[in-house]
């Protein structure tokens, strides 16, 4: 299977392997980190009277007691990335110790490295996501890919049009709880990323969205179900989605991403960083401090704007590249 790793990628846009990751070892921490933002969280948010009381509650417990405090952007808070819109000095996001590791972690960068080659920059195009039973789902965060449901989507869409066709790009999808169809796996569209990029618009809650998406609904999709400690690499160009948590269980996962290095990031002003590479001096970040330091170069960076960072929506004149189009040609 190693040696198939880029051929089974680059023939069907993604590739799921099996037991890359150990839950002690590698993805316990990250949990443990989140556990203690949600006690931070309780002290700040909770009223006095019921903090004893809330402190005692399990993560699945706490965080839905939080979510119904109507926190604005809660889900921010957790998030391994800062904010798309509106940074301030005291924006927040999720940048643990743990979260360092991860993205450094060899396991998960022999595996790039089948792909993209022995040079490797991590890009600062990640997510963290909690998602609760949709049940207990405000309506208006129903389709917050965050969330809730992620509607369909290329990688490439959320990129400038710098990284959206000159980066290789791979998105490494960590799941942190078992995750199959009943609690909102991913779905995918097996080959599709040789369409190449399409159009998107905007949808829900300033989601990125393929323009069409009607149309998926007649191609074969796969459901990329997967177990703790696996991880599935994606190719920018692949149309994917996640479908809804319809279980009464939480599903937590990350996204993480890397590309050849010095290609764009697709993020700017976002940092992007050498992970790997035959060069040991190509490594500038070399541990959490300097990571960390990265991050609130950027923060300052992106304050004096309106927007943290914008990326255009991939539109081509005449419709060209509407997913329809493609289809029907």
């Amino acid at each position: 299977m190693v040696q198939n790793i880029k051929k089974i990628f680059n023939k069907q846009g993604f590739v799921r392997l099996k037991g890359v990751l150990d839950y002690k070892e590698d993805l316990e921490p990250v949990l443990n980190d989140m556990a203690f933002i949600m006690d931070r969280l309780v002290h700040r948010f909770v009223p006095k009277k019921d903090k004893v009381k809330v402190l005692k509650y399990n993560f699945k417990r706490k965080y839905s007691y939080l979510v119904g405090l109507r926190i604005p952007e809660l889900d921010q808070y957790f998030n391994i990335r800062l904010p798309q819109n509106n940074i301030n000095a005291n924006s927040d996001f999720f940048a643990s110790q743990s979260i360092w590791n991860l993205i450094k972690n060899k396991k998960i960068l022999d595996k790039i490295e089948k792909i993209l080659g022995p040079e490797i920059a991590s890009n600062p195009c990640q997510n963290s996501r909690i998602k609760q039973p949709e049940k207990r789902i405000l309506s208006k965060n129903l389709h917050d890919g965050l969330v809730g449901r992620t509607p369909w989507h290329q990688d490439a869409g959320v990129m400038n049009k710098k990284g959206q066709k000159g980066t290789e790009l791979v998105t490494c999808w960590i799941p942190f709880t078992r995750t199959r169809i009943e609690n909102g796996c991913m779905l995918a569209v097996k080959e599709s990323h040789k369409y190449g990029l399409v159009n998107h618009v905007t949808g829900s809650k300033g989601q990125v969205e393929i323009k069409g998406k009607e149309m998926i609904d007649k191609l074969p999709s796969i459901a990329l179900e997967a177990d703790v400690g696996d991880i599935i690499l994606l190719n920018k160009y692949l149309l994917h989605c996640s479908l809804p948590n319809k279980s009464k269980n939480f599903r937590i996962s990350m996204d993480l991403r890397y590309n050849k290095a010095g290609q764009p990031s697709g993020r700017d002003p976002l940092p992007s960083f050498i992970v790997k590479s035959k060069n040991k001096n190509k490594i500038k970040v070399q541990n959490y401090k300097q990571w960390i330091a990265l991050w609130e170069e950027a923060k300052v960076k992106c304050i004096p704007r309106k927007w943290s960072y914008k990326y255009p929506l991939p539109t081509f004149k005449g419709n060209r590249r509407d997913l329809t189009n493609i289809i029907s040609s």
